[in-house]
């Protein structure tokens, strides 16, 4: 009998440590002060956090169990806790207009693009204070560590054809990029640069770390970077047809699979998504998808069977199959969400 109910206390033990995790989507709202939070499996709204003026950045550390979000119009970066979707604590202590974000996977450092002020800011999440600055050229505006935290990969934008007076007027940078920085995480300093020819925009690494994948200014496709030589290896192209090509649209955002083996890149105002081998060099084009709205970023589960698409205009987030490459579900946000970034958590239970 003693033997009989001590296996029922280990197994009660057994099934609450096992209980299941949750995967949660987390879309900002580019124009407002709050994020969406979608399950996952049901692709049903379950709530709203309100972070703080204008959300730009998303990221987590590998444990899922906090997730960071910078707000561009107060300088601040916002904790959550997941589980309760609560805003935890709030810093208002960088510089001005922080974007897209990444953490290392201990979620020690937090890497902020601040774009207003030409540098990139690192939060120690343990001291609670900025370790050090980056200054780079242009704007900074995203930021990627690789997966083993040895290098941060930082890509900032440049102000393209508008003039540098009327910049200045406004205390904004006036330089221009071409180029990717390489940050040794160890020390947050600058140890080479990549060059990508035109001015960097959002960018993904690989689940290996060898490869940086890299939407620029100017160009309907992406870059591909080898990491390890540092150095460009591929400039690839969308296949668009003549009519396609004349008309003016622009390639931000991009993810690759979780095996690794494809990227999934966007054209923002045609509406399409490309769909890229990346075992072959050069990647080849395997699949086109029409979005039926622009395109403006993408996030994958980390189970690496669903992508979601966000497409602000219409306040819609798409989902797709990774498998079939069909879309699967369309999740209608509130009017004026304007929905962004976006991040999948797979938030232990």
């Amino acid at each position: 009998m003693i033997l009989i109910k001590l296996l029922v206390i280990i197994a009660g033990v057994v099934s609450i440590g096992a209980q299941a995790s949750q995967q949660k989507l987390y879309v900002l709202s580019s124009l407002g002060n709050d994020v969406t939070v979608i399950d996952v499996a049901s692709n049903k709204i379950i709530g709203t956090i309100e972070v703080g003026d204008r959300p730009h950045g998303i990221a987590a550390p590998r444990s899922q169990d906090v997730l960071y979000i910078a707000t561009e119009f107060d300088n601040g970066l916002a904790v959550i806790d997941p589980a309760r979707d609560v805003v935890v604590k709030k810093y208002n202590i960088f510089g001005n207009r922080p974007n897209e974000i990444d953490v290392t996977s201990d979620g020690r450092y937090v890497y902020l693009p601040i774009l207003g002020h030409g540098v990139y800011e690192v939060f120690d999440t343990m001291s609670e204070t900025i370790v050090a600055r980056i200054a780079t050229n242009g704007f900074p505006h995203n930021a990627v560590i690789s997966p083993d935290d040895r290098f941060a990969y930082l890509s900032a934008m440049d102000r393209g054809l508008a003039p540098a007076e009327l910049l200045s007027e406004r205390g904004l940078p006036t330089t221009l990029n071409d180029k990717i920085y390489v940050v040794d995480v160890a020390t947050h300093n600058i140890v080479a640069t990549i060059p990508t020819g035109d001015a960097p925009r959002p960018i993904a690494i690989s689940p290996d770390g060898n490869w940086l994948y890299v939407n620029v200014d100017g160009l309907q496709g992406f870059l591909v970077l080898d990491l390890v030589k540092r150095e460009q290896v591929a400039r690839v192209t969308y296949e668009l047809t003549t009519e396609e090509q004349a008309i003016v649209s622009r390639s931000h955002g991009l993810i690759v699979t979780t095996d690794g083996k494809e990227v999934w890149a966007s054209d923002v105002n045609l509406g399409l998504v490309f769909v890229f081998d990346v075992t072959r060099h050069p990647p080849k084009q395997v699949a086109r998808l029409d979005n039926g709205a622009p395109v403006y970023w993408m996030a994958i589960t980390p189970d690496g069977r669903t992508i979601y698409i966000s497409s602000a205009p219409g306040d819609v987030v798409t989902a797709y199959d990774v498998r079939t490459r069909v879309k699967t579900h369309t999740i209608q946000l509130e009017k004026g969400k304007s929905p962004k970034r976006m991040l999948v958590l797979d938030v232990p239970g």
